[in-house]
């Protein structure tokens, strides 16, 4: 269903043109993108629109882009290092913003400096009083496990345990130690908030290995402690693992094109299986929808991504690194 948003995207190349299709298909119009030449721009711009028929602007400069489109949606896919600023930037024009996660990070910063600059993105939202979501999109698929942990299961028990592995093979070569860590941690950690809000950690472990990270701790609540693993690994060949589960029912998550076209994601589980919307989908029409005023909330506030990101900073803070 078509909207009356204007979303531009900053940084469409990689995982942003994928953004830019959700945003398509979730109904608004992607009116313009930012890259870094003209020469990547005329190569965007023929991708995009062989991707879903894109007709829209392309710029090199984010301040020219955001006077001259005025969007309603910032979709911030620059590297993590310019995430603060994009997204502030594009507050400060009146936008909302759609983030890509982490929320923010910068290599030549400490750990505590780069906490700093992520207050100060959330500082920018309640000052401008934006709306704002983080693409670390798992909790998006909670309703939706927990309905076929019922229908497999017959009831939803308190939460023991929460696992999840999580692979990936990058396309721009391997990653290894922080590397692995910046790039995944983020889902694993909006998983266990999206299942158990208003928790925090004890009990931490954490190992920053060489092409594999792992972190274990406990999960308070005020309905009792939720026992936390994860693993984080890059591979070099395979197809990656995105597993994940609560009181050891695992789903191993796929996707797949369905008859339009259009991904979707695939959960499975012994001989069960259950199919929705890719979960970043449902995370950009739910932002959408509360920007229109329709209702329902964000799936990562501003709050949350800031957590994630604390989460995020103090685990590796622990880390061992053998």
């Amino acid at each position: 269903m078509k909207n009356d948003l204007k979303v531009a995207v900053i940084g469409a190349s990689g995982i942003g043109m994928h953004h830019a299709r959700w945003h398509h298909l979730s109904g608004s119009d992607v009116v313009a993108f930012v890259g870094t030449s003209e020469a990547s721009c005329r190569a965007t711009s023929a991708r995009l629109h062989q991707y879903f028929g894109f007709n829209g602007r392309a710029y090199t400069d984010v301040k020219q882009m955001l006077d001259e489109v005025q969007p309603d949606i910032v979709d911030v896919c620059s590297p993590f290092e310019q995430h603060q600023k994009h997204a502030i930037m594009a507050m400060e024009a009146g936008c909302h913003v759609v983030c890509e996660k982490p929320l923010c990070w910068d290599l030549n910063k400490s750990l505590g400096e780069i906490l700093s600059d992520g207050e100060a993105v959330v500082a920018a939202v309640k000052r401008m009083n934006r709306q704002f979501v983080l693409t670390a999109q798992y909790p998006a698929v909670v309703p939706i496990y927990r309905d076929f942990y019922t229908q497999v299961n017959g009831k939803w028990d308190r939460m023991d345990s929460l696992t999840m592995e999580m692979e990936v093979k990058g396309r721009k070569g391997s990653k290894s130690r922080e590397d692995i860590w910046i790039d995944l941690a983020s889902h694993p950690l909006s998983l266990v908030m999206g299942f158990l809000p208003g928790g925090k950690m004890d009990s931490v472990c954490c190992v920053i290995a060489e092409r594999e990270n792992r972190a274990s701790f406990d999960y308070v609540t005020d309905q009792g402690r939720c026992a936390v693993s994860f693993v984080l690994r890059d591979i070099d060949t395979g197809t990656p693992r995105r597993r994940f589960g609560v009181n050891d029912f695992l789903v191993d998550w796929s996707g797949y094109a369905d008859a339009a076209g259009i991904y979707r994601a695939r959960l499975s589980q012994g001989d069960h299986q259950v199919t929705c919307d890719d979960f970043l989908h449902i995370l950009i029409a739910q932002f959408a929808a509360v920007v229109c005023g329709d209702g329902g909330q964000v799936v990562v506030s501003a709050d949350d991504a800031l957590l994630n990101l604390r989460y995020q900073i103090e685990l590796l803070n622990r880390a061992e690194r053998p």
